[in-house]
This record gives structure tokens, C-alpha cells and sequence, in this order.
């Protein structure tokens, strides 16, 4: 295109169609996570960790209800499953919750990757980094019987303190900060790959350092419309804490709103 003005011509280059986010793959499917656990949610296959089945009732109000170990009350784990039903479910709630919170590393190794490497590198990444926090729910799974023996309603505010608590020690900055550091990457060869998977490592690990006890209230919520609830809650404080100006005065924040939410769960037992 040319412009004229002035007494001399200059030529303006044509706009061009914006191109796509790197990362648009990873927001969908994000996007797709929140939509899967919504939908297993509804139909009443997503459970809390906490134990909540026939075992766990006294025996005269389970006569009461007349309920048989066939038959376990609604909204309690089928007999053998523990918590979420498995593995793969503790995953898919990370990639809806934690992944967004990862866009702007994933963001920075496919920026600073050769574009025939782009995709397989952002994928190893995404790879190690939910690895890490599948690594946590199978820590989360396996203690779940030593943990989860209290009333479900008093292990969520448990959880839930010990949350508003690590919110404000200098652990919880310490790993914010991390979490917001980058790492210079090799753009080929073996190297590109090892830079990729330390990276990963790393951020994981300093993303688990910032949230483990986040996540540690999921393992405590119960399943429905409440635990829907809580994760919306902590995806908005992780994603505060990540994009916010100010990090630390979003951990501050959050450490209050979490500090009311063991208020609420005390007083109102089936806010858990």
C-alpha cells in the first residue's frame, strides 16, 4: 500500500492477520479440562479424597438409612476407589487448574525454540511439568487413609488453614519468585531436549513449592457443586499470584479470603 503526503510517496506494509498464540493449544486445552470436570461432576463420578462411604458412618445410622454396601449413599466413592477415582482424574483437575498458570514458561520455550522443535518441545515440557504434579496426587492418593480419618468438614478446614498459613511464610515468596523466573534454553540438538525437561523440573517443582498446599484443599473438598466451587476459587488465586502486578500482595490477599473460607467451613460444615 502507498501512502502520499508530504511531496514524496512512502509504502506502508499490507496488515497482516495476527497470527496465533503460541501457547493457544495449552488454553484450550484448559479450557477442555474445566469442561471435562464439569461434565464428570454432573454426572456424579468426581469424589473428594476424603473417605465418605458406608465404612465411615456409625453403624446404627447406616441401619438407619437402611443403606447397604451395594448401595453406598449418594455422593459417596463406590466400595475399592479412593478419592477422586483415580490418577487420571487428580490430572486432568491439574491440567484445568495449574497448566494456565504455566503459559507464560510454555510461552517462553516455544519463543526461544527453532520452529521445526517448537511443538515437541513445548510438549515435553507440558509433559514433566504436569508429571510433577501427578507425582503430588499419587503422594495425595496413597496417605489419604492416614490423613483423611477426621469428619470431612474438619480435614477441609484443617486444609484449609494450613493453606491461609503457608500463604505468608517466607517458603511461599521464596517459591512464588521461582515460579516467575525463566531459563536460558539450547535451540537444538540433545541439548535443546535436556534444557527442556530441567526446565520443566525446575519450574514444577518451584510451582509445587508455591501450591502444594492449594492442592492440598482439593484433596480435602468433597465432590459436586462445592468442589467446583473450590476450584474456581484456587484457580483464581493461582492465577493471580502468577499475572498479578504485585504477586505478593495477591498472596496476601489470598491467605485472608482462604482465612474466611475456614470460618465458613467451621460454622457451616457443608461448605466442605
Amino acid at each position: 500500500m502507498v501512502l502520499e503526503g508530504a511531496g514524496r510517496a512512502r509504502t506502508v506494509p499490507a496488515r497482516r492477520w495476527p497470527l496465533p498464540r503460541v501457547t493457544l493449544w495449552y488454553e484450550l486445552a484448559a479450557v477442555a479440562a474445566w469442561i471435562a470436570v464439569i461434565a464428570l461432576t454432573a454426572a456424579g463420578a468426581v469424589h473428594g479424597l476424603h473417605p465418605a462411604g458406608p465404612a465411615a458412618a456409625p453403624a446404627d445410622e447406616t441401619a438407619h438409612h437402611h443403606v447397604t454396601p451395594a448401595h453406598p449413599p449418594h455422593g459417596a466413592p463406590a466400595p475399592g476407589t479412593v478419592g477422586f477415582g483415580s490418577l487420571a482424574m487428580w490430572t486432568l483437575m491439574c491440567v484445568a487448574m495449574m497448566l494456565p498458570a504455566a503459559l507464560p514458561a510454555l510461552a517462553h520455550v516455544g519463543e526461544n525454540s527453532l520452529r521445526r522443535c517448537r511443538q515437541r518441545a513445548m510438549a515435553g515440557f507440558a509433559a514433566v511439568y504436569l508429571t510433577v504434579w501427578t507425582g503430588y496426587g499419587a503422594l495425595l492418593l496413597v496417605t489419604a487413609p492416614l490423613w483423611s480419618r477426621p469428619p470431612g468438614h474438619a480435614v477441609a478446614a484443617g486444609a484449609l488453614a494450613l493453606a491461609a498459613a503457608w500463604q505468608l511464610t517466607v517458603h511461599k515468596r521464596r517459591a512464588l519468585r521461582d515460579c516467575h523466573r525463566s531459563s536460558p534454553l539450547p535451540l537444538s540438538g540433545p541439548r535443546a531436549a535436556v534444557g527442556t525437561v530441567r526446565f520443566g523440573l525446575r519450574h514444577g517443582g518451584a510451582c509445587l513449592r508455591s501450591c502444594w498446599a492449594l492442592m492440598a484443599v482439593m484433596a480435602a473438598a468433597g465432590g459436586g457443586g462445592a468442589m467446583l466451587a473450590w476450584m474456581a476459587l484456587l484457580t483464581g488465586i493461582v492465577m493471580a499470584e502468577r499475572f498479578a502486578a504485585g504477586p505478593g500482595r495477591a498472596t496476601r490477599l489470598a491467605a485472608g479470603v482462604l482465612a474466611a473460607a475456614v470460618l465458613a467451613v467451621a460454622l457451616t460444615p457443608a461448605a466442605a
